[in-house]
């Protein structure tokens, strides 16, 4: 009876150690589980800010300065002072591009690109104006009438622009017309014409413009 009673004994020992095994074995199920479920859960963590830079401020070009040569003739020299040498003399009225200043002194640079440095004595400033250009420009369209039936010739005149951009006369240069109710419609024509035309020394030109009409 004692041999059984230990046969017993060692059987609800076994029992027990294997219910503690199958417990620490569900624990660390659970514990895994609640890992994964975790980590399905988590919330990702916000983006670091984007650091954000001011756009540099964009300031306007200033305007070219210009001065004008007052005396009747004056050195330009090549530092800023009378006792530099003279690299070339300008006229009265030339146009002179600013480049620097150091004190009564202006470094300059001619129409050739040729640099020294004038007294500030000897030109006075001119306003910014227009960059010169050597080609004249149509403002307005050519105000053409036009006549039914077949090609009867070409009438071909020289107009002269004024410095405002205005035909002010003309002259028949070709007529394979013979009809001078259509020369003085090429004429009438042309006259009609407005132009912004070549800039010299900032100032505008008169020109001649070809005006070629086909009847």
């Amino acid at each position: 009876m004692g041999a059984a009673c230990g046969r017993k004994i060692s059987h609800r020992m076994c029992a027990v150690k294997h219910t503690k095994r199958r417990l620490r074995s569900a624990f660390v199920a659970l514990s895994m589980l609640g890992g994964l479920a975790a980590c399905k859960t988590a919330v990702p963590p916000p983006p670091a800010p984007v650091p954000v830079v001011p756009a540099a401020e964009v300031k306007p070009t200033p305007p070219q300065e210009y001065v004008r040569v007052t005396g009747s003739r004056l050195n330009v020299r090549e530092q800023p002072t009378t006792s530099a040498a003279a690299v070339v003399r300008v006229k009265k009225g030339e146009r002179l591009e600013v480049l620097g200043r150091d004190g009564e002194w202006v470094r300059v640079r001619l129409a050739d690109g040729a640099t020294g440095w004038v007294h500030g004595k000897y030109v006075q400033s001119d306003e910014p104006c227009t960059p010169d250009k050597a080609t004249a420009d149509l403002l307005s369209g050519v105000p053409l009438s036009f006549t039914e039936g077949q090609s009867v010739g070409t009438v071909v005149l020289e107009a002269t622009v004024d410095a405002t951009g205005s035909v002010v006369s003309t002259k028949v240069v070709r007529d394979t017309t013979g009809i001078p109710e259509l020369v003085q419609r090429a004429e009438s024509e042309a006259r009609a014409l407005r132009f912004s035309p070549p800039v010299r020394n900032c100032h505008p030109v008169p020109f001649l413009y070809a005006y070629t009409r086909n009847f």
